[in-house]
């Protein structure tokens, strides 16, 4: 019975970040209440508050939720004896993703466009920090470090690496239909990172 109730928790958990997504693309993070996101999951806001203490905690478990996948496979590539060439996979699947996944493109929709209040701001900085700081690690592993450019340090490659990259997001994602990202995110990888390696 317990583990049922466990379940039946988590299905209402997902419920209410589905709802969020949902408010946020429609009102933006700033003039969005609990109170919406509540009504939208067809839940109390006792509810709500039972799995988020507040907004913030609700839009960082939206994040996570899209985060998670990614992350993980950007681990794999930290992890001793992995290549760059993984690393360049890892940032094709990032494009992929956002132009197939619906939550993908909701969420960094939100993240890029409809983050009008000061803590979705912040949690934008908060990101790319953690991003510019775990490839710089990735940047200065043996076997990656001497492929740079030998004027480019492993941090001045995680940051041309990441607004490269959000420069992607941000442009298709202002307009999603203008072109194929999907179709089109090998190649813009590959231009990337011809500027940062000596070979591909």
């Amino acid at each position: 019975m317990a583990r049922r109730t466990k379940a039946e928790a988590e299905i209402t958990r997902q419920s209410i970040l589905d709802a969020a997504e949902q408010v946020f693309m429609e009102k933006g993070v700033g003039r969005a209440s609990l109170e919406q996101i509540a009504r939208e999951a067809g839940v109390t806001r006792g509810a709500v508050y039972w799995h988020f203490r507040n907004k913030s905690d609700v839009l960082d478990a939206m994040l996570e939720r899209v985060r998670a996948p990614l992350t993980e496979m950007v681990d794999t590539v930290n992890a001793p004896g992995q290549s760059l060439d993984n690393l360049q996979n890892v940032c094709v699947y990032a494009l992929r993703k956002l132009a197939e996944d619906e939550h993908h493109f909701r969420v960094y929709s939100i993240l890029f466009h409809r983050t009008e209040s000061d803590q979705a701001i912040e949690k934008h900085k908060e990101l790319a920090d953690h991003a510019i700081e775990h490839l710089t690690q990735i940047f200065s592993l043996a076997g990656i470090k001497e492929r740079l450019y030998p004027d480019l340090t492993p941090m001045q490659a995680a940051r041309s690496l990441h607004t490269q990259m959000l420069g992607i997001y941000f442009d298709w994602l202002s307009n999603p239909g203008g072109w194929d990202l999907k179709a089109q995110a090998e190649c813009l990888v590959t231009v990337i990172f011809r500027g940062l390696v000596l070979k591909i």
